[in-house]
């Protein structure tokens, strides 16, 4: 895993497939507006894979093509083949409130950076004999052959710690993380013809902790779900839109307009729309809501209350920090 033709910093997305392709193309939008710097999406060749380049590269990526691409299991390929020297991954289903500047440094120093997580150890109201919606126990006992038991029981104990990872951002830099990425790459293609639920990040889960790394704050990848976070969605910088359309207690998780946190997500959508020619992505994501709100529809309108939502939140960032250095 030499460095020969990787160089700076960059941030890169996949896509596998069009059911995503329009919360990509909305997530792009969302991050040029606080980040000037290189974007790179990987692309697998299908039908759709021509039109969705030459839409990735209006809204400010460029676009390289893998030879296959999965959802679990080549999501460690976006760091192998990268390149940049430190690398930022982002998942498609989350839009951005802020930069990312912050991030670098710690990824550079430690060499990987992931982020917290603070989903229910045994799902939503479920318990150990009797698991809820989405445990994380049940997962990780997934992968309990593909590791070994000291490496497991690591694991384990940090998760009843409540020291969980969502990898919807995920940071390796070469070649400080080299190790941490070979001992990945091992593990999943080890795991590869196992149909491992979210292997990838199980694996994250288990093998980092064995390795030099940044535990970013929830902030940088918060669930846009409340069962799922501590943070205010008012406060984070990257929000997390997973489980999109699955329903609990009658309500639908993800990009529910019905939510404030939905409809940030319809906001953005919309203010993307109006800039870029969305028509054919939103047709092919199946879980788009066409009854959002039509008064999200407005897209410079959108764009005025996120320019003052954004002053917002920076003065309260400022008064937070001066808050802070009195109180030292």
């Amino acid at each position: 895993m030499a460095s020969e033709g990787r160089s700076g910093r960059g941030s890169v997305f996949f896509n596998f497939g069009t059911a995503y392709a329009l919360r990509l193309l909305v997530s792009i939008y969302s991050l040029r507006k606080f980040y000037d710097g290189p974007i790179t999406v990987f692309l697998a060749p299908d039908e759709y894979s021509d039109a969705l380049r030459q839409d990735i590269l209006k809204v400010g990526a460029d676009v390289a093509m893998m030879d296959q691409l999965s959802s679990t299991c080549d999501r460690y390929r976006v760091f192998t083949e990268s390149p940049f020297e430190a690398t930022l991954s982002f998942d498609s289903d989350i839009i951005f409130q802020g930069g990312i500047d912050a991030l670098w440094e710690p990824l550079e120093r430690d060499g990987v950076l992931v982020t917290r997580f603070f989903a229910p150890l045994h799902g939503v109201d479920g318990t150990a004999a009797s698991p809820g919606f989405a445990g994380r126990m049940p997962l990780l006992e997934n992968i309990r052959d593909l590791v070994d038991r000291p490496t497991y029981d690591r694991a384990v104990r940090r998760m009843v710690d409540r020291i969980d990872i969502n990898i919807g951002t995920l940071g390796i830099s070469r070649p400080r993380g080299d190790a941490f990425l070979a001992d990945w790459t091992k593990h999943m293609e080890r795991g590869r013809n196992r149909s491992i639920p979210i292997l990838d990040e199980m694996l994250v889960v288990a093998l980092v902790g064995g390795y030099p790394h940044y535990l970013a704050d929830e902030s940088w990848n918060c669930p846009a779900n409340e069962y799922f976070r501590r943070t205010n969605l008012a406060d984070a910088s990257v929000i997390h839109y997973f489980a999109d359309a699955h329903s609990l207690f009658g309500q639908r998780m993800g990009r529910n307009p019905a939510t404030w946190a939905g409809r940030l997500w319809y906001a953005c959508y919309f203010e993307a729309a109006a800039a870029h020619d969305l028509k054919q992505w939103r047709v092919l994501d199946r879980s788009f809501d066409w009854k959002a709100e039509p008064l999200l529809a407005n897209g410079p309108v959108m764009a005025a209350k996120n320019t003052l939502r954004n002053a917002e939140r920076a003065v309260r960032r400022v008064r937070k920090r001066l808050l802070g250095q009195n109180g030292s």
